[in-house]
């Protein structure tokens, strides 16, 4: 992407600013206890940006810090209308900013989401060389796909990962990432287990790709946080970069 504009975008959720419930005030009061206030977090955040900053390579894009006072979804939301793709970290201990943050931009920004971990280095690598890309017979994957099509373009090798069988239904995603341009080899096994975002990552890595394309699914939230769901299972497993679109 030639002369892409950067945007470092952090939401500062301050009880004292925001317009929400009572409740939600409270609760957000409640949380400076171990998490600390807004402004002791906002300083934290710009502080770790700035190291960041500091140490990037001098051929990096320029990028742009950006605060902004509102609830955290929402405002995840709102500023992600003029962007073409939203880039989070996950984070290695859970604050409830940052599950919000990957909540409202998974499931609710209706944006292409690059989901990196927090370990994950680039190193020399300036694109995605391989990419798997997860098959479902499911629209979510085939905006994953479409989404997708700059990044697959322009990889070296494509690998096309389902978990199934040979005359799965979601194998005819293989003729959308023909359809890009790209010549996809097709990967099958078997599922080893209910945990298939786990097996969908572990495949990937043995297969040597550098991102992994998946659609992102959503459940009834009580029914995914008590029984899960391949989403979550991919989020928990990930070690590599992630490319998300519910």
């Amino acid at each position: 992407m030639p002369d892409p504009t950067v945007e470092a975008l952090h939401v500062v959720v301050d009880p004292e600013k925001i317009v929400t419930s009572s409740e939600e005030v409270q609760f957000q009061r409640l949380r400076e206890q171990r998490e600390g206030t807004a402004e002791q977090r906002a300083e934290a955040t710009r502080t770790a940006f700035v190291t960041w900053i500091n140490g990037a390579d001098d051929a990096a894009p320029k990028v742009q810090w950006r605060a902004v006072t509102g609830t955290e979804e929402q405002t995840v939301c709102a500023e992600a209308d003029e962007a073409d793709v939203l880039v989070l970290v996950l984070a290695p201990e859970h604050n409830m900013d940052s599950g919000d943050a990957l909540h409202a931009a998974v499931f609710r920004s209706q944006k292409p989401v690059l989901v990196v971990p927090h370990d994950w280095r680039a190193g020399s690598r300036r694109s995605f060389a391989h990419i798997a890309v997860g098959m479902s017979d499911s629209a979510a994957t085939q905006h994953a796909i479409e989404s997708a099509g700059p990044w697959l373009r322009a990889a070296e090798r494509v690998t096309a990962i389902r978990i199934g069988e040979q005359d799965d239904a979601a194998l005819g995603m293989t003729r959308l990432l023909s359809e890009l341009g790209t010549t996809p080899e097709l990967h099958i096994v078997a599922a080893q287990g209910s945990d298939l975002g786990a097996q969908i990552v572990a495949e990937a890595k043995s297969a040597g790709a550098d991102l992994l394309v998946a659609g992102a699914y959503r459940h009834a939230q009580m029914i995914e946080w008590l029984m899960g769901g391949t989403t979550r299972h991919l989020l928990a497993a990930a070690d590599i970069p992630l490319l998300m679109m519910h």
